[in-house]
């Protein structure tokens, strides 16, 4: 029954075909899914960064055309004299508004004439510190910016032959509260101006343009459906941005301020944002384009949709083909299973159709000739039954025998008695023990007590042999009394002791027999004294199974292995007077009618 449940707990070889052969189909198809998906991520994002790099360098491109634009229109005042007025004194006011009027018509009307619609205000501020301005209001230069144009003048002087952009907060001039007009200051151009014929500083022009200067260029330009364009200057500044809100992020404001100040590139923020800039050569300024990454990745949607569809569909035929194959292979298995199961039963007469897999049709005719097989077996084996209870039946006849030895043996003990001949008496007693454990030795086991007693009685009948020629001691720990151990295997050992070693000694020998226990082990030590043997010739007819000689001995070492293992067995060794030191080694393991008793 428990064999049953555990058979039952088993898992069945159509279960285990039908996962591999899922495991082979769907895990290919969805390493390959997700293989493509993440390389027409990478790819289709290249391509958005790649396209939005371009875009913004175009944007940059065309912003840059429009400043070189006003920096050429900017050239006239270096070359020509277009600048007379300034050359008289401008210490009063009279000279101050003419010269005044004169420039307002000179930038008007030659410089900016188309671009007046950009222009918010414009500046001069002398080599004396005069200032001539567009606005309807007179300035001063002690109205000027300190700070504002100590940075401005700063930057002029690192690029003297330049045009000059600076974003709004370093305008020279800042409207007080209630001045404000609806078209909002944007972008400050400044450039030094040096007479062309002597060299001389004339002054600083400022070009203070409005909103529309740059949102004309800048506000159709399409970032995707949800980015948008920031441009900054030099020092970090905000000149123009599509989305107010971009600036507000901490983590994009961050991110612009760390970008490196020449080139253009790529850069992700928090995982969330991708930024593609692009610096201008012209003004410094960093044109940069702020996109969500979600929005990359938003086509890219639909083809996970797509491949996920494809996948499902694969999986779909995956396991429609695994379940097929899976019941084509296991179902002659499974059938054949349940033959053997049906034919555990004593139910030798059920045999298998062979199918068409090679494989299993050689185990169902192997099948077909195992019971063909096990039915000849248990003919021929009742046939042996039958012939063995015969032979019972003859053994038990023959008993009659030994009882006769016996009853003839005790009557000879009676007379020895009677007729007072002890040793004769003796003789007999042993003799009648001897023949008493040797017909009963087709026992498989027998104890180590009963076996060396078994050697005592086989020594006193020799001793009667070899008279005072023979002497033997036996010592047997009460410890190893009860262990198991095949019968006769210590009296062709005593009979090799007598034979080889004591026999051929005038003087005789003596024999010592110890058994004892050591750790797991019982050693039994059988010492004897007189001729020396060749050990080395013995050791190797204990290995030789080949050989005639000393049948006995190597028939007790297989015996010995065969039991218990290669480990266990004899050791031959010289002796201490001469003869020989013959060792058995076997495990001390206690006879089953002994543990019973401990154990009760």
């Amino acid at each position: 029954m428990s064999a049953f449940n555990n058979v039952s707990k088993l898992i069945s070889i159509r279960t285990i075909l039908l996962s591999v052969f899922l495991l082979l189909m769907i895990l290919p198809l969805v390493v390959i899914t997700y293989i493509t998906y993440k390389k027409e991520n990478e790819l289709f994002q290249k391509q958005v960064s790649q396209y939005l790099l371009q875009t913004v360098g175009q944007t940059q491109r065309a912003l840059d055309a429009n400043l070189s634009e006003i920096d050429r229109l900017t050239w006239t005042l270096l070359y020509e004299q277009s600048l007379d007025f300034l050359n008289g004194p401008l210490d009063s006011s009279y000279p101050l508004f003419e010269a005044n009027q004169k420039f307002k018509n000179m930038v008007y009307s030659n410089l900016f004439r188309g671009r007046l619609e950009h222009i918010r205000a414009i500046y001069f501020i002398t080599a004396g510190h005069e200032v001539l301005s567009t606005e309807n209001l007179f300035y001063t230069y002690e109205q000027v910016d300190r700070v504002n144009i100590q940075f401005v003048m700063d930057q002029i002087e690192r690029q003297p032959l330049k045009m000059n952009w600076f974003s709004d907060k370093r305008s020279i001039y800042r409207l007080k509260d209630g001045f404000e007009t609806p078209v909002r200051a944007s972008v400050t151009a400044a450039r030094r101006l040096i007479d062309s014929n002597t060299a001389k500083l004339r002054g600083y022009l400022f070009v203070q343009f409005n909103d529309r200067f740059i949102s004309e260029h800048l506000r159709n330009v399409q970032i995707g459906s949800t980015g948008s364009l920031l441009v900054t200057d030099a020092s970090g500044d905000v000149i123009y941005q599509q989305d107010p809100q971009l600036s507000q992020n901490n983590k994009i404001s961050q991110a612009i301020q760390a970008l490196p100040s020449q080139g253009q590139g790529l850069q992700i923020v928090d995982g969330k944002w991708l930024l593609a800039f692009d610096t201008s050569k012209i003004s410094g300024w960093k044109m940069t384009a702020v996109v969500p990454i979600n929005e990359l990745i938003g086509p890219n949607q639909k083809i996970l949709r797509y491949l996920l569809m494809m996948s499902a569909i694969g999986a779909l035929v995956a396991v429609i083909v695994s379940f097929l194959l899976a019941t084509a292979i296991s179902k002659p298995v499974i059938n054949l299973a349940r033959l053997m199961a049906f034919a555990a039963k004593d139910n030798l007469h059920v045999r298998d159709t062979q199918g068409p897999i090679q494989e299993i049709s050689i185990l169902q005719f192997s099948f077909n000739r195992l019971m063909d097989r096990i039915q000849r077996l248990i003919q021929e084996n009742e046939k042996q039954q039958k012939e063995k209870r015969e032979a019972l039946l003859q053994a038990l006849q023959m008993q009659i025998h030994p009882h006769f030895l016996y009853n003839t043996l005790d009557m000879i003990y009676w007379m020895a008695k009677k007729h007072k001949a002890e040793s004769i008496s003796k003789l007999v007693t042993a003799l009648g023990r001897f023949f008493r454990f040797t017909l009963n030795a087709g026992q498989e086991w027998t104890t180590l007590g009963k076996e060396l007693e078994h050697v005592e009685n086989y020594l006193q009948i020799q001793s009667f042999r070899y008279r005072d020629k023979l002497y033997y001691e036996i010592e047997l720990e009460p410890e190893v009394a009860y262990v198991n151990v095949m019968p006769l295997i210590l009296q062709p050992l005593i009979e090799n002791a007598l034979e080889h070693g004591i026999s051929k000694s005038q003087d005789g020998g003596k024999v010592m027999i110890k058994a004892f226990r050591s750790e797991d082990n019982v050693l039994i030590v059988i010492s004897n004294t007189g001729r020396q043997v060749d050990l080395d010739h013995v050791r190797l007819l204990l290995q030789n199974a080949a050989s005639n000689n000393h049948v006995g001995l190597r028939n007790v070492q297989q015996r010995i292995q065969t039991a218990f293992g290669t480990e266990y067995g004899i050791e031959v060794a010289a002796g201490e007077d001469q003869g020989a030191l013959v060792t058995v080694t076997i495990p001390y393991r206690l006879a089953t009618f002994q543990e019973d008793q401990e154990g009760a």
